[in-house]
């Protein structure tokens, strides 16, 4: 993961933790480069991409990521937990991914033997990256 790091999602590239959006009633603080950098994690560890291609797949998708303006986006956001769908769904292009696919490399975190390892493959990508929570809600 330490690929990660050398991509695109510099401080200098407009992409930021601590958005916070509010309607009035709720608010959400959206950490976008966590988001980003999570979700390129996730393809690297699920798929056959290696890094750097999760990070341009990442790259190519950027307006998803900033079309994340309000909390309406950020609530139906929020709700695709795990983000192993988001992230197979931008690399694949499909959602859900057919069972078997030859690029996907783990088991789904909704199968019993892929729930554990979702967590774990999540958390370890938020701390090797001291990465935050991508949707924290107050």
């Amino acid at each position: 993961m330490n690929a990660m790091s050398d991509s695109f999602f510099g401080d200098r590239e407009g992409l930021r933790d601590g958005i916070v959006l509010t309607d009035g009633r709720d608010t959400v603080i959206y950490n976008q480069r966590s988001y980003c950098r999570l979700i390129q994690g996730l393809i690297a560890a699920y798929t056959t991409a290696s890094p750097a291609e999760a990070a341009a797949c990442v790259e190519a998708h950027r307006g998803y990521f900033t079309g994340i303006d309000d909390v309406l986006s950020a609530s139906l956001e929020s709700h695709g937990y795990p983000y192993y769908y988001a992230a197979v769904e931008l690399y694949l292009g499909v959602h859900p991914a057919p069972a078997g696919h030859p690029e996907l490399t783990g088991p789904p975190p909704d199968s019993p033997e892929g729930a554990a390892l979702y967590r774990e493959v999540e958390e370890r990508i938020l701390c090797e990256e001291g990465l935050r929570e991508p949707f924290e809600w107050e």
